[in-house]
């Protein structure tokens, strides 16, 4: 499969010359040949594809945008392998994308900074994980004033509602701006955000006998949270949202190491400020999207209804997958309800390993010269891609788990628990790369199994805390870690039909 990338690339060859004379009385006489410039013209229709694109996509931040844009013109997998010999679609795609070459460095029409070509641009996924985890900061303090009935039936509605809700949000959002719609996707993510942090009325009135107006206001302030992280990211204003939730982590922090009642009630009030300060901003970076002109869509602008269950599903299963392990043990048993640390820590080393596995595997088909060498390069890159996320996952665990010991609240349940999230974040890995090939299906199905067999066989050992057992904590977050274990090995089971098929990038 190695090739040379002049072959592939006509746009990128020398301009072509030929020699011609008027006549050969011309010739004979001594006239001098003269050298008539060819124009640059491209055989490839991949490149009559891309110059029709360029107009509209040429400040594309993602190989996803240009997709939708494609799709949204008529393109379809079957016209992607019969005129440009690429497998579907999205390989189309990416490698239009690839042609498109970077946008130039600044801020696009839409508000949104373009990808820039800087060498640690690329690494800003990274910084995602310690953004996670910044509001938890402020958890032992807002505790303090919720009270503990129903705190976390309240967390676990909110967190679920706002983890499915920012999701949805944010893929229709994407699909409008690879339309070339930035106007309304700016539309959509204001009205998204608005609506989303409303929604949290209802619900809190639903937990309101249980704790209070204080367990209500908690709940709005969380979606609100969710839904201004969502913009903020979706804007690339990652920046904004830690200047904004920094103030909070650090009187979190501070009430967290010093105690009291002016602690508490100084952490409580900056992490209310500093999510209003969040919502406002996200509102804020939307302006400049929102005064773009667009012409009048001609095609459905919203993604196909069974796109949106596909993604609404994997929210509702992921969030499902963490916090049902967890509930149990968020008040009284802090080893195993910090736990999540790592994870959320390494979040951000995964995404930026999913994003390059694309770009590694194109390398990949300029290495092998068979299918199946091709195959094993693949595998052999997840491999390695898998043991990072959890060996950079497992720094931080190991510092937790030795911070829990010094401090002698350390427990065998919570040193499992916290080995099942270091495995989860090899978990998620996997579930991208399943879901940037559209398998929503079997990345619910496998996390509905896993969750089943973790509940229903602690039910019968009488160790499952979900159904009223008071059992061996230590035995259910060992069942919990074997679920994580079973995952891993599911998703991997579902990426095997796909990830090694050459044609995904050609």
């Amino acid at each position: 499969m190695s090739h040379d990338p002049d072959a592939t690339d006509p746009v990128s060859r020398p301009v072509g010359t030929m020699t011609a004379a008027t006549d050969p009385a011309g010739d004979q006489a001594g006239e001098p040949e003269r050298t008539i410039l060819l124009p640059r013209i491209s055989t490839d229709p991949v490149d009559e594809l891309v110059e029709r694109v360029r107009p509209q996509l040429g400040r594309a931040v993602d190989a996803l945008q240009v997709a939708a844009a494609l799709e949204a013109a008529g393109h379809t997998d079957r016209g992607a392998q019969v005129e440009y010999g690429y497998s579907d679609v999205f390989v189309l795609a990416a490698e239009v994308y690839r042609r498109l070459g970077p946008a130039s460095p600044g801020a696009d029409a839409t508000g949104a900074p373009t990808p820039g070509t800087g060498r640690w641009d690329g690494l800003r996924p990274v910084w995602h994980g310690p953004l996670y985890l910044l509001p938890s900061a402020t958890f032992p303090a807002v505790l303090a004033v919720v009270g503990r009935p129903g705190l976390v039936l309240g967390l676990v509605v909110a967190g679920t509602v706002g983890w499915v809700f920012s999701g949805v949000t944010a893929y229709a959002a994407y699909r409008l701006l690879g339309l070339g719609r930035p106007r309304s996707a700016a539309r959509l993510l204001r009205t998204a955000a608005l609506a989303g942090t409303l929604l949290g009325v209802p619900l809190a009135l639903t937990v309101l006998p249980h704790g209070g107006l204080p367990l209500a206001a908690m709940m709005v302030c969380q979606l609100a949270y969710q839904m201004a992280s969502t913009l903020l990211v979706f804007y690339r204003r990652e920046w904004w949202l830690a200047a904004t939730q920094a103030p909070a982590f650090l009187f979190g922090a501070a009430y967290l190491l010093a105690g009291g009642a002016t602690a508490r009630s100084w952490a409580v009030a900056v992490a209310a400020l500093g999510v209003l300060a969040a919502f406002a901003a996200a509102l804020h970076a939307t302006r400049a999207a929102a005064r773009v002109e667009e012409r009048p869509a001609r095609e459905p602008l919203l993604p196909e209804a069974t796109a949106l269950v596909g993604v609404a599903g994997y929210g509702l299963c992921s969030a499902v997958l963490l916090f049902h392990a967890q509930m149990p043990y968020l008040l009284d048993r802090l080893d195993v309800a910090a736990a999540a640390a790592p994870l959320l820590v390494s979040m951000g080393f995964v995404e930026w390993r999913t994003s390059r596995f694309r770009m590694n595997a194109v390398a990949l088909t300029r290495r092998a010269r068979r299918p199946e060498e091709f195959v094993a390069l693949v595998r052999r890159t997840i491999g390695r891609d898998l043991a990072a996320c959890v060996a950079v996952a497992a720094v931080p665990g190991a510092a937790l788990l030795a911070g829990l010991a010094h401090a002698g609240m350390l427990s065998a349940a919570g040193t499992v628990m916290t080995l099942a999230h270091v495995a989860l974040a090899g978990a998620y890995y996997l579930a991208f790369l399943l879901a940037g090939r559209g398998r929503y299906g079997w990345l619910c199905l496998s996390m509905v199994v896993v969750v089943a067999l973790h509940v229903g066989v602690g039910g019968l050992l009488g160790v499952a805390p979900l159904l009223g057992q008071d059992g061996s904590a230590l035995a259910d977050t060992s069942l919990h870690l074997g679920g994580v274990l079973l995952l891993q090995a599911l998703f991997a089971l579902g990426l095997l039909p796909v990830i090694g098929q050459v044609r995904h990038y050609r």
